[in-house]
């Protein structure tokens, strides 16, 4: 088959590689793999973002046009890694570009794996991590043989196995450096809520109350459905609540009815507004959400969104680090999430 006979040409191709004299030494090879691994390790970053981009927003036809183009332009900075055949000492000149191609396929390939374990952030550590697979694969072009290749794949799979830890270290260390930068007292108020189909905005503190807003696809863009706001201490439960009006939010100060200790219900029998919360020295509330309403009543929709907005807070709970990862919007760089994310 066609990767049976790859295989093939690949090992002929490293058999064959002439013996270098004893003299020949690794230090003197240092300037091709510095080159094939930098320019390995930038050329598959704009192929990697444009196909996260694309899969991610591929109902919304701006955002798969600018994937596309992202996707393009990568694949053209690949171009001058393929031109460097000429500067290998290869024995076997047409294996050169066959060579180059797997190497790009395999970075590109490796990248993507790491977006979807390690997400990139933009320290020093995943930088380096991010051109690491381009730097082993380059080591094993340059040096053609068999201990190279097998050395770079027993690298890759150590290296791919390592991500998920580092991935978890970072996200502890990210938190940290979050609640330090913005100023939010506790982890408790960093409380996560589930507005089912839809996805959460990063957080924003304003001194005094945490705020997240859900996005709901609407045509080709997002708007806000629903919102959650967590301010510390027992506030009024009954006072003005946020609420999402699309593309800007609102206030409004519906009927407010105690149901429990603790828990206040927001609405009237025709429409639920939503619910607040206190509990473990935070006040919560949570407004909006898009529920389907197939053929019921007013009152009988009313009943099942005041439901699943009583589930909804009820279930909150303080963010892990891997919760919170995702959400967080940095407000200053610190010397240790430049060195460490």
């Amino acid at each position: 088959g066609r990767g049976q006979g790859s295989a093939e040409q690949l090992t002929e191709y490293v058999d064959t590689a002439p013996l270098r004299p004893q003299s020949t030494s690794l230090a003197r090879r240092k300037g091709p793999v510095l080159r094939l691994g930098i320019a390995g390790a930038v050329a598959p970053i704009l192929p990697v973002v444009g196909i996260r981009k694309w899969l991610y927003d591929s109902l919304q036809p701006f955002h798969e046009a600018l994937g596309i183009t992202v996707l393009v332009v990568g694949l053209l900075m690949a171009l001058p890694v393929l031109l460097m055949a000429k500067h290998l000492r290869m024995s076997r000149p047409k294996y050169a570009k066959l060579v180059l191609v797997l190497m790009l396929t395999a970075d590109t390939a490796a990248m993507l794996l790491l977006t979807r374990i390690l997400p990139f952030r933009m320290g020093l550590l995943s930088c380096l991590l991010y051109g690491l697979p381009s730097a082993l694969i380059a080591c094993a072009v340059v040096l053609r043989s068999r201990l190279a290749v097998s050395a770079t794949l027993a690298g890759l799979v150590a290296f791919c196995a390592l991500a998920a830890p580092i991935r978890t270290w970072q996200q502890h260390i990210a938190a940290q450096e979050w609640l330090q930068t913005t100023g939010v007292p506790s982890r408790a108020m960093v409380q996560v809520v589930n507005f089912p189909g839809m996805e959460q905005e990063a957080y924003t503190w304003d001194g005094k109350q945490l705020t997240a807003m859900f996005d709901y696809p609407f045509g080709p863009q997002q708007i806000w459905m629903a919102a959650e706001t967590v301010t510390q201490g027992n506030v009024n439960p009954c006072g003005p609540l946020l609420t999402a009006d699309g593309d800007a939010t609102s206030t409004e100060s519906p009927p407010c009815t105690q149901e429990a200790p603790g828990l206040w219900y927001r609405g009237t029998p025709d429409k639920a507004n939503g619910y607040v919360l206190q509990r473990d020295g935070v006040t919560i509330s949570v407004t909006g959400g898009v529920w389907p309403n197939t053929g019921k009543s007013q009152a009988a929709y009313t009943v099942e969104r005041k439901a699943a907005l009583q589930h909804l807070v009820l279930a909150a709970h303080p963010a892990t680090d891997a919760e919170l990862w995702p959400h967080m919007r940095s407000e200053r760089l610190t010397l240790r999430s430049f060195l460490l994310l």
